[in-house]
Parts: C-alpha cells; sequence; structure tokens
C-alpha cells in the first residue's frame, strides 16, 4: 500500500439505525453492450438499489436513441426495483448547445431522473484560469436553464488532474449562486483524496449543494522506475478511509445516492470488474451498517 492513513479498522456489523437511509447505485460505464434487462439483472445480483446510467455512444441507452429508448429502459428497470437518480454523459459533454444535449435532458425530465452528470472542462495554460471560469459559467447558466425547463439538475463531478473543478473548492467556483434545484456538486472521494483537501472541510463547502458522492478508492505505487502512479484498487485498500467517510456522512446528516463506479486498475473486462465490485459491495454495506446508516435493500449474493 503506498503512502496514507491505514483505513479504519471494520467492526463487526451491528443494528441498522432507524430513519437514515442512502441509496447504493451502480455506475454503468463498464456495461456497455449489454441490454436494460442485461444491466438489470447484473445490478440486481450485485445488490445495487439503483443505476449511475451512462447515456454514451455503445451503451443500450445513447445520446443518438435517449428519447425512444430511455422510456424503455425505465420500465424494465422500475420493474426490476432499480431507481435511476442519475445519467453521467460523455466526458466531452461541456456544450449545453449541442444538439444531442436538449433531447437528453427532456428524456431524464420525462423519466424522472432527477441529476445529470456533465463532462469535464480541462485547464490549458492557452487560457487564464478565471477567464476560463467565466466562461464555464455562462455554459452552466444555460444548463441551468434546461435544467429549469425540464425538471433536472447538472452536476459537476470532481475530478484530480488538469481539470476545472478538481475539489470542492474548484467545483464551487462554478455552483455557487446558482440555483441548486439546477446546478449541483458531485463529489468524488478518491479524486479528492489525489487532489488533496480534507473531506470534513470539502463536505462544509459544497454545503447546499451537494447531490451525489462517487465510491471509489485510489492509492499511489512507486514503480520500478522510481516514480509514483495511481492505482486504482478496492475499497478497503486506498487512500480514502471508507468508514470514516460513511460515518462523517452520517454525522453531517447527509442522505445523497452513493455511487460505486467499479473503476480498477489491472483488467478490465465485464467479468473481472463486477467480481470486484461484488466485493467492494459486500465491504460498502457492512461499513454502512456499522456506521447505524440503512440501506434500502440487503446484500444480494
Amino acid at each position: 500500500m503506498g503512502p496514507g492513513h491505514a483505513p479504519t479498522a471494520l467492526p463487526a456489523p451491528g443494528p441498522l439505525a432507524g430513519g437514515h437511509c442512502t441509496d447504493i447505485i451502480f455506475f454503468t460505464k463498464f456495461l456497455a453492450g449489454l441490454s436494460a434487462e442485461e444491466i438489470a439483472g447484473a445490478a440486481k445480483k450485485l445488490g445495487f438499489d439503483g443505476l449511475d446510467l451512462a447515456i454514451r455512444g455503445g451503451h443500450a441507452v445513447n445520446p443518438a436513441n435517449a428519447k425512444d429508448e430511455l422510456p424503455k429502459a425505465m420500465e424494465v428497470w422500475k420493474r426490476a426495483g432499480l431507481s435511476v437518480p442519475l445519467a453521467t454523459l460523455e466526458t466531452g459533454a461541456v456544450d449545453p448547445d449541442a444538439p444531442e444535449i436538449e433531447p437528453i435532458f427532456a428524456a431524464c425530465g420525462e423519466a424522472g431522473i432527477p441529476s445529470i452528470k456533465l463532462g469535464y472542462w480541462h485547464w490549458s495554460a492557452d487560457l487564464h484560469y478565471w477567464d476560463a471560469v467565466d466562461d464555464i459559467r455562462r455554459s452552466l447558466a444555460r444548463f441551468a436553464r434546461l435544467g429549469e425547463r425540464y425538471g433536472v439538475c447538472s452536476l459537476v463531478h470532481t475530478h484530480s488532474g488538469r481539470c476545472y473543478g478538481c475539489n470542492s473548492s474548484g467545483a464551487m467556483h462554478f455552483a455557487r449562486g446558482f440555483d441548486p434545484r439546477y446546478v449541483g456538486v458531485y463529489l468524488d472521494f478518491a479524486h479528492l483524496a489525489l487532489c488533496g483537501e480534507p473531506l470534513p472541510m470539502a463536505l462544509d463547502i459544497v454545503k447546499g449543494y451537494l447531490k451525489m458522492i462517487g465510491v471509489k478508492n485510489a492509492r499511489h505505487l512507486l514503480g520500478e522506475n522510481g516514480k509514483w502512479t495511481t492505482d486504482w484498487c478496492l475499497l478497503s485498500e486506498g487512500l480514502v478511509d471508507w468508514p470514516a467517510a460513511i460515518g462523517l456522512l452520517k454525522e453531517l446528516d447527509y442522505d445523497v445516492p452513493l455511487t460505486v463506479h467499479g473503476e480498477y486498475s489491472g483488467p478490465s473486462e465485464t467479468a473481472s470488474v463486477l467480481a470486484k465490485v461484488q466485493t467492494d459491495m459486500r465491504y460498502l454495506r457492512a461499513t454502512a451498517r456499522c456506521q447505524g446508516i440503512g440501506l434500502r435493500k440487503t446484500q444480494a449474493g
């Protein structure tokens, strides 16, 4: 394990506390090529409450067919008892005037999907940071108008690296001042750990705007060439102390969905990813139970 604290020891599961309940949903990024029925089967088998639906090329619901296929897919997932609180767009989806954007917002609004994760704006030395922030906020204003029209909230995801909004502070350069019904923040604890922002402070910064939490973990590994690399690992292995993080969310009374990304270094075949997701789901549900947070479903086998 790379530098950083050791995760808090996980005690034996205790009783669930009443009144505090959180959905755990599955990001369908790694389920490209599967039908709506196959996605439902995978999510149910792993014990998820719902889906973080990737509306991307190669997926059952994609930018070209969302208007027609999303209603059909939602019927499948509704019958399976799965909610869809979030749709995730292509990583480059940052132009509110792109021809595919409004139809996706309209389809999500009609389907009752309350939030849409936007793509990423990338920093470049060609444009001064604050000039870019002004440009991005103008784009967000147009996304917010679409959200108001269709009843959907646009989310800025905190992503490490040269992304605008790489932590809570950066994300609030964009979200602050907008109506939180239509612009919100999607806080990714692993990317936050890589960027470096204390979690209690980060949660305070986004107060009133937090809509979604990304669940994965990462650590630094020293390569044979003497350079550090990022290893996307199991929840129990990385920089994010998930038992402490879940406990903090309960203490601060945050009740937002947790979206499990299924992002790991190494083999990316679906079967390999799903096996690791199953391990992480057992760990996450045990962690939540230990912290007295109820979950909407019991763990599947």
